[in-house]
Protein backbone atom coordinates (compact mmCIF):
# COMPACT_ATOMS: atom_id res chain seq x y z
CA UNK A 1 0.00 0.00 0.00
CA UNK A 2 1.33 3.41 -1.08
CA UNK A 3 2.59 5.63 1.90
CA UNK A 4 0.02 8.79 2.54
CA UNK A 5 0.76 11.37 5.26
CA UNK A 6 -1.62 12.16 7.52
CA UNK A 7 -2.96 15.71 7.70
CA UNK A 8 -1.46 17.89 10.41
CA UNK A 9 -4.89 19.21 11.70
CA UNK A 10 -3.28 22.14 14.06
CA UNK A 11 -2.62 24.06 10.70
CA UNK A 12 -6.24 23.79 9.62
CA UNK A 13 -8.56 26.45 11.34
CA UNK A 14 -11.80 25.29 13.23
CA UNK A 15 -15.20 27.15 13.30
CA UNK A 16 -18.38 26.07 13.79
CA UNK A 17 -21.59 26.69 11.92
CA UNK A 18 -23.21 30.55 12.15
CA UNK A 19 -26.48 31.12 13.38
CA UNK A 20 -27.79 31.77 9.58
CA UNK A 21 -25.73 28.26 8.79
CA UNK A 22 -27.77 26.69 11.35
CA UNK A 23 -31.39 27.81 10.72
CA UNK A 24 -30.48 26.52 7.26
CA UNK A 25 -29.93 23.32 8.13
CA UNK A 26 -32.87 22.82 10.64
CA UNK A 27 -34.90 24.48 8.39
CA UNK A 28 -33.80 23.06 4.89
CA UNK A 29 -32.70 19.73 6.34
CA UNK A 30 -29.02 20.88 4.66
CA UNK A 31 -26.29 23.37 4.47
CA UNK A 32 -22.81 23.61 1.89
CA UNK A 33 -19.44 24.82 3.38
CA UNK A 34 -17.06 25.39 1.06
CA UNK A 35 -13.74 24.63 0.80
CA UNK A 36 -13.24 22.48 4.09
CA UNK A 37 -10.70 20.10 3.02
CA UNK A 38 -7.71 21.52 1.03
CA UNK A 39 -6.65 19.71 -2.16
CA UNK A 40 -4.03 17.91 -1.03
CA UNK A 41 -6.21 16.41 1.88
CA UNK A 42 -8.26 15.15 -1.45
CA UNK A 43 -5.54 14.17 -2.98
CA UNK A 44 -4.71 11.89 -0.18
CA UNK A 45 -7.93 10.54 -0.09
CA UNK A 46 -8.05 9.67 -3.14
CA UNK A 47 -4.63 8.06 -3.30
CA UNK A 48 -5.75 6.11 -0.32
CA UNK A 49 -9.00 4.94 -2.12
CA UNK A 50 -6.77 3.68 -5.05
CA UNK A 51 -5.15 0.92 -2.69
CA UNK A 52 -8.50 -0.44 -0.79
CA UNK A 53 -10.44 -0.78 -4.45
CA UNK A 54 -8.54 -3.78 -5.15
CA UNK A 55 -9.15 -5.38 -2.17
CA UNK A 56 -12.50 -3.97 -0.81
CA UNK A 57 -14.19 -2.61 -3.45
CA UNK A 58 -18.34 -3.36 -3.29
CA UNK A 59 -18.39 -7.00 -5.77
CA UNK A 60 -22.27 -5.78 -7.02
CA UNK A 61 -22.67 -4.39 -10.71
CA UNK A 62 -24.90 -1.91 -9.21
CA UNK A 63 -22.31 -0.92 -6.90
CA UNK A 64 -18.92 -0.27 -9.06
CA UNK A 65 -16.28 1.95 -7.17
CA UNK A 66 -18.54 1.71 -3.83
CA UNK A 67 -16.19 0.58 -0.34
CA UNK A 68 -18.24 0.14 2.52
CA UNK A 69 -17.04 0.35 6.44
CA UNK A 70 -14.40 2.76 4.86
CA UNK A 71 -13.13 4.06 8.44
CA UNK A 72 -12.50 0.56 9.33
CA UNK A 73 -10.22 -0.34 6.51
CA UNK A 74 -7.92 2.72 6.33
CA UNK A 75 -6.04 4.80 9.60
CA UNK A 76 -6.19 7.60 7.16
CA UNK A 77 -9.78 7.38 6.03
CA UNK A 78 -10.25 6.94 9.81
CA UNK A 79 -8.73 9.64 11.17
CA UNK A 80 -10.43 12.16 8.13
CA UNK A 81 -14.02 10.71 10.08
CA UNK A 82 -12.41 11.80 13.19
CA UNK A 83 -11.21 15.15 12.03
CA UNK A 84 -12.07 18.07 14.47
CA UNK A 85 -12.50 20.43 11.39
CA UNK A 86 -15.84 17.97 10.74
CA UNK A 87 -16.62 17.70 14.49
CA UNK A 88 -16.89 21.53 14.70
CA UNK A 89 -19.14 21.87 12.28
CA UNK A 90 -21.39 19.16 13.42
CA UNK A 91 -21.53 19.79 16.85
CA UNK A 92 -24.46 21.97 17.50
CA UNK A 93 -26.51 19.39 15.70
CA UNK A 94 -25.38 15.86 16.60
CA UNK A 95 -25.80 15.84 20.56
CA UNK A 96 -25.13 14.74 22.79
CA UNK A 97 -21.95 13.88 22.06
CA UNK A 98 -21.03 11.84 18.74
CA UNK A 99 -20.74 8.76 17.26
CA UNK A 100 -20.03 7.51 13.59
CA UNK A 101 -22.59 5.48 12.55
CA UNK A 102 -20.62 4.21 9.14
CA UNK A 103 -18.43 5.84 6.67
CA UNK A 104 -18.05 4.95 3.07
CA UNK A 105 -17.11 5.60 -0.39
CA UNK A 106 -19.86 6.25 -3.03
CA UNK A 107 -18.42 6.44 -6.60
CA UNK A 108 -19.77 6.97 -10.28
CA UNK A 109 -18.26 4.87 -12.89
CA UNK A 110 -17.23 6.79 -16.50
CA UNK A 111 -20.06 6.95 -18.57
CA UNK A 112 -22.13 5.16 -16.28
CA UNK A 113 -26.02 5.36 -16.65
CA UNK A 114 -26.14 4.11 -12.52
CA UNK A 115 -28.65 5.62 -10.63
CA UNK A 116 -28.71 6.42 -6.99
CA UNK A 117 -32.46 5.95 -6.37
CA UNK A 118 -34.59 8.34 -4.51
CA UNK A 119 -34.73 7.57 -0.54
CA UNK A 120 -33.71 8.31 3.16
CA UNK A 121 -30.78 7.32 4.99
CA UNK A 122 -33.19 7.01 7.86
CA UNK A 123 -34.76 4.37 5.68
CA UNK A 124 -31.21 2.31 5.49
CA UNK A 125 -30.90 3.03 9.17
CA UNK A 126 -34.02 2.50 10.90
CA UNK A 127 -35.20 -0.76 11.94
CA UNK A 128 -39.24 -0.78 11.46
CA UNK A 129 -39.09 -3.46 15.12
CA UNK A 130 -36.97 -1.14 16.79
CA UNK A 131 -38.17 2.70 17.78
CA UNK A 132 -34.64 2.61 19.49
CA UNK A 133 -32.99 2.29 16.23
CA UNK A 134 -34.26 5.90 14.92
CA UNK A 135 -32.38 9.16 15.72
CA UNK A 136 -33.62 12.41 14.88
CA UNK A 137 -29.84 14.02 15.19
CA UNK A 138 -28.55 11.44 12.70
CA UNK A 139 -26.86 12.96 9.68
CA UNK A 140 -24.38 13.02 7.15
CA UNK A 141 -21.63 14.61 5.37
CA UNK A 142 -21.24 14.38 1.99
CA UNK A 143 -17.47 15.20 0.74
CA UNK A 144 -16.82 15.24 -3.10
CA UNK A 145 -13.06 13.86 -3.96
CA UNK A 146 -13.74 15.52 -7.92
CA UNK A 147 -15.52 18.43 -8.31
CA UNK A 148 -19.44 17.07 -8.96
CA UNK A 149 -21.55 18.79 -11.01
CA UNK A 150 -24.64 17.91 -13.25
CA UNK A 151 -23.08 15.79 -15.73
CA UNK A 152 -20.88 13.28 -13.44
CA UNK A 153 -23.87 13.11 -10.75
CA UNK A 154 -24.08 15.40 -8.75
CA UNK A 155 -26.57 14.86 -5.80
CA UNK A 156 -29.79 15.87 -6.22
CA UNK A 157 -32.23 17.19 -2.91
CA UNK A 158 -35.68 18.13 -1.80
CA UNK A 159 -35.40 21.07 0.53
CA UNK A 160 -37.48 20.91 3.53
CA UNK A 161 -38.48 17.33 3.20
CA UNK A 162 -36.49 16.06 5.88
CA UNK A 163 -39.90 17.55 8.25
CA UNK A 164 -41.77 14.96 6.24
CA UNK A 165 -40.86 12.19 8.51
CA UNK A 166 -40.37 8.52 7.54
CA UNK A 167 -41.52 7.43 3.82
CA UNK A 168 -42.75 4.74 2.25
CA UNK A 169 -40.80 3.42 0.14
CA UNK A 170 -40.01 -0.18 -2.35
CA UNK A 171 -37.39 -1.88 -3.17
CA UNK A 172 -35.87 -1.83 -6.52
CA UNK A 173 -33.75 -4.33 -8.62
CA UNK A 174 -31.19 -2.14 -10.37
CA UNK A 175 -29.67 0.85 -9.44
CA UNK A 176 -27.95 1.67 -5.93
CA UNK A 177 -30.20 2.87 -2.74
CA UNK A 178 -32.40 0.48 -3.91
CA UNK A 179 -35.18 1.53 -1.11
CA UNK A 180 -36.63 4.28 -3.70
CA UNK A 181 -39.47 6.71 -2.07
CA UNK A 182 -42.71 6.05 -2.82
CA UNK A 183 -43.38 9.74 -3.95
CA UNK A 184 -40.69 9.29 -6.39
CA UNK A 185 -42.70 12.20 -8.74
CA UNK A 186 -43.08 14.48 -6.18
CA UNK A 187 -39.11 14.67 -6.05
CA UNK A 188 -38.48 15.08 -9.42
CA UNK A 189 -40.56 17.45 -9.66
CA UNK A 190 -39.19 19.58 -6.60
CA UNK A 191 -35.82 18.81 -6.85
CA UNK A 192 -32.46 20.76 -6.95
CA UNK A 193 -29.23 20.27 -7.91
CA UNK A 194 -26.15 20.24 -5.34
CA UNK A 195 -23.21 20.73 -7.87
CA UNK A 196 -19.91 21.07 -5.31
CA UNK A 197 -16.04 21.42 -5.79
CA UNK A 198 -14.05 18.82 -4.39
CA UNK A 199 -13.07 19.44 -0.71
CA UNK A 200 -16.36 21.07 -0.34
CA UNK A 201 -18.97 19.54 2.52
CA UNK A 202 -23.02 19.21 2.38
CA UNK A 203 -24.32 18.46 5.48
CA UNK A 204 -27.49 16.85 5.64
CA UNK A 205 -30.33 15.48 7.83
CA UNK A 206 -31.10 11.31 7.84
CA UNK A 207 -34.67 12.01 6.74
CA UNK A 208 -33.62 14.49 3.68
CA UNK A 209 -34.80 12.95 0.21
CA UNK A 210 -31.72 12.81 -2.03
CA UNK A 211 -31.14 11.34 -4.84
CA UNK A 212 -27.56 11.00 -7.77
CA UNK A 213 -28.04 10.60 -11.36
CA UNK A 214 -25.44 8.92 -13.96
CA UNK A 215 -21.87 9.74 -14.79
CA UNK A 216 -22.26 11.13 -18.24
CA UNK A 217 -18.51 11.98 -18.77
CA UNK A 218 -14.94 9.97 -18.93
CA UNK A 219 -13.58 10.71 -15.57
CA UNK A 220 -14.70 8.89 -12.12
CA UNK A 221 -16.83 11.19 -9.73
CA UNK A 222 -16.70 10.02 -5.90
CA UNK A 223 -17.72 11.41 -2.79
CA UNK A 224 -16.67 10.12 0.64
CA UNK A 225 -19.70 9.56 3.14
CA UNK A 226 -19.87 9.51 6.97
CA UNK A 227 -22.86 9.13 8.66
CA UNK A 228 -23.12 10.40 12.99
CA UNK A 229 -25.51 9.97 15.21
CA UNK A 230 -25.47 11.18 18.89
CA UNK A 231 -23.20 9.22 21.59
CA UNK A 232 -26.33 8.04 23.51
CA UNK A 233 -28.14 6.42 20.68
CA UNK A 234 -28.86 3.02 21.26
CA UNK A 235 -29.06 1.78 17.68
CA UNK A 236 -27.02 -1.53 17.29
CA UNK A 237 -24.55 -0.64 14.47
CA UNK A 238 -21.67 -2.61 13.59
CA UNK A 239 -19.60 0.31 12.70
CA UNK A 240 -20.40 2.06 15.65
CA UNK A 241 -17.33 4.61 17.18
CA UNK A 242 -17.82 6.60 20.36
CA UNK A 243 -15.69 9.82 19.10
CA UNK A 244 -16.96 12.51 21.86
CA UNK A 245 -18.46 10.89 24.69
CA UNK A 246 -22.20 12.97 26.04
CA UNK A 247 -21.61 15.32 28.97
Amino acid sequence: MAKVVAVDESTQPLRALSAAELQTYHEQGYVIIDNVFPQEDVTAINDEIECLLPEHGDTQEHRPGWIFQLGLRSELIGSFARDERILSLIEDIVRPGIAIHSAKLVSKEPNSDIVCHWHQDEAFYTRPDDPKSFSNTRMSIWVPLQDANEANGCMWIVPGSHRWGLQDYEIMDYGACVRRLTPEEYANEHAIPMPLPAGSMLLFHGLLWHTSKGNSTDRVRRAFIVSYQEATSQADVGQRKLIRPAP
